[in-house]
């Protein structure tokens, strides 16, 4: 796989950049903001994105393109869905699906079309739902000429449509942002719409605009099969982090019925927003498969980085399982991340402030990270423990358990201190549930963030850490009957070989 070769004059070489990531997804150049169109087809997943090609902010939105074949590495392509802001309009957000049958009757050859259903935002600011075509594999797409295919119908915020066909009805169904509610759709060609249902108050959180919806099945481990639907909550004018809520429901074709009006979020950091998941990955696959935009609308726009803005998280395997309050979701790195650690090391099970474990850590560079760790401590005591970041600046970045009130937290608050935006400097806080005297974590710190997942991957929360200077060491803290053991490893860098 190859990235482009052009670089800035008297600037670092693309890719060796200060905070740019080395295990999450980002554009060469310019703005980047959320997912679109995820669609596996042929082996290949496809990553579409909201994208700027003429500059380091939003606006000008085009759909950038990027394949893989295993999640981790990526291929630039070329943007796959041009602005036309004198025609359809802008590219906003959307999605993509196989229509394997040529129900859309769009099909070419007897081969079946990849259809990107989108917003298109006019000059005027209107939003609509569109579609374009592409016969070549997702390189390029055609728009329908009796675009749009979904009018505005007065609404001020109208967009992000997510489609999947489903089955027991023989229909597509498209799932729709409008202000602070889910519309549903569905249609039997892709083209010819019906509106069928609205999710709305009481449910969920609506301390923001909703956008960004998913909805899908999903099975638990003993066969169950309910609905999800996830949904991201824009906190761009409040002080709320925590930003992709979901559902879990039932949905008879026409009508998602949540189980409850509780909220519930996939992710307590600030840094996962307008996450969706791939359609058509195959059954014997048998994996929904998520990716978010790592950032926050909060302070998007002034994030300090050059000439690239914005990454995606790393890829999540999402899983649902039952519990006392009802059916839950987690979420866990892609199984295929793995392939990325280099020199692993064991920690044989041994107190925290043992010198074998201290060495060990003492001896690790902090940059990139990826470690499996299992604490355990005196059941019924009160103890905290975690991971420090810590560089000569005076600089502190801290990941954290605290078990007297079952609270697992990521301190950013000493970390970018002359960063002028205080809204990069926040600590994260996230309940953990059925915990009895040992956790597990999954740390995946990277050059300018750090993703936790803990209780598997039941409380996650994934933050940027956007430091003055590198952090130049790693150091684990808690009391002397506070066990840990796991593995250590050094990812590779993503792009090493490009």
């Amino acid at each position: 796989m190859s990235k482009p070769a052009k670089q800035l004059e008297s600037a670092p070489r693309l890719y060796t950049e200060k905070y740019r990531p080395h295990l999450h997804f980002s554009a060469a150049e310019n703005w980047l903001n959320d997912p679109n169109g995820l669609v596996w087809h042929d082996g290949v997943f496809h990553l579409y994105y909201q994208y700027n090609p003429t500059g380091n902010d939003w606006g000008n939105m085009h759909w950038g393109h990027a394949v893989s074949t295993n999640l981790v590495e990526w291929e630039h392509r070329p943007v796959a869905l041009k602005a036309e802001p004198w025609g359809v309009g802008y590219m906003f957000s959307g999605c993509a699906v196989i229509d394997h049958d040529n129900r859309s009757g769009l099909g070419q050859g007897g081969k079946p079309p990849m259809i990107a259903i989108y917003t298109s935002c006019n000059v005027a600011g209107i939003q609509a739902q569109s579609i374009a075509v592409s016969h070549d594999n997702g390189e390029s797409f055609s728009q329908y000429p009796g675009n749009p295919v979904i009018e505005n119908p007065g609404t001020r915020d109208f967009r992000d449509p997510k489609v999947i066909w489903h089955e027991e009805s023989a229909h597509w169904v498209l799932a729709l942002a409008a202000d602070d509610h889910i519309e549903l759709y569905r249609s039997e060609n892709l083209i010819d719409w019906q509106r069928t249902s609205r999710l709305m108050k009481p449910y969920g959180s609506h301390k923001g605009v909703w956008e960004c919806p998913d909805l899908f099945p999903m099975r638990t481990r003993d066969g169950e099969q309910k609905w999800v639907l996830t949904v991201s909550v824009s906190t761009e004018h409040s002080e709320r982090d925590e930003q992709v809520q979901y559902f879990v429901g039932e949905f008879d074709g026409t009508t998602f019925t949540p189980q409850s009006e509780e909220e519930m979020w996939l992710d307590y950091g600030a840094d996962n927003y307008g996450a969706v998941t791939w359609d058509g990955v195959p059954a014997e696959d048998g994996r929904r498969i998520m990716i978010g935009w790592m950032s926050s609308w909060r302070y998007a726009r002034e994030m300090p980085t050059y000439p690239w803005r914005g990454n995606m998280t790393i890829p999540r395997e999402l899983r649902l399982f039952r519990t006392s309050r009802g059916f839950e979701l987690s979420n866990l790195p892609v199984q295929e991340f793995a392939s990325l650690r280099t020199a692993p090391r064991q920690v044989a099970r041994s107190a925290v402030t043992s010198d074998a474990v201290q060495q060990l850590f003492d001896a690790l560079a902090p940059e990139l990270l990826d470690l499996e760790l299992s604490f355990s401590w005196p059941k019924g005591e009160s103890r905290s423990f975690g991971l420090r970041f810590t560089n000569a600046n005076g600089e502190k970045a801290a990941i954290a358990y605290y078990t007297g009130t079952d609270t697992l937290i990521v301190d950013r608050t000493q970390v970018g201190i002359e960063i002028p935006n205080p809204r990069l400097a926040e600590r994260f806080e996230a309940p953990v549930r059925d915990i009895e005297g040992s956790i597990d974590l999954r740390i995946i710190k990277d050059t300018a963030s750090v993703e936790v997942f803990a209780n598997d991957g039941r409380t996650v929360i994934s933050a940027n850490l956007f430091y003055d200077e590198p952090f130049d060491k790693v150091t684990i803290f808690g009391a002397d009957d506070v066990n840990v053991e796991g593995e250590v490893s050094v990812p590779r860098s993503i792009w090493q070989d490009k």
